[in-house]
C-alpha cells in the first residue's frame, strides 16, 4: 500500500457552461512533511456526481463488511 496525500477539504461549485449545469471539487490534501497538494477543478454533470457519490457510498458499506487493513475499491 502505497503512502497517500491526507484530504484535509474539498471545495466545491456549480456553474452553467453552455447552458448545461457542472459540479466542481477541488482537493486539498497534504502529502509527506506536510507540503499542501491541491488538485485542479474537476468538473461533472449532475448525474455523474450522483455515480460518484454512489460509488463511495458502495466502499463505505465495504469497510463496514472487511476486517480491519483490508484494503477495498477500484483505485
Amino acid at each position: 500500500m502505497t503512502n497517500a496525500a491526507r484530504l484535509k477539504f474539498t471545495s466545491v461549485r456549480t456553474r452553467l457552461v453552455n447552458g448545461r449545469p457542472l459540479i466542481g471539487l477541488k482537493h486539498t490534501a497534504t502529502a509527506a512533511g506536510d507540503l499542501p497538494v491541491s488538485t485542479a477543478w474537476v468538473e461533472m454533470p449532475p448525474e455523474d456526481v450522483a455515480k460518484l457519490i454512489k460509488t463511495l457510498q458502495d466502499t463505505l458499506a465495504e469497510l463496514d463488511a472487511k476486517p480491519e487493513g483490508h484494503e477495498v475499491g477500484n483505485g
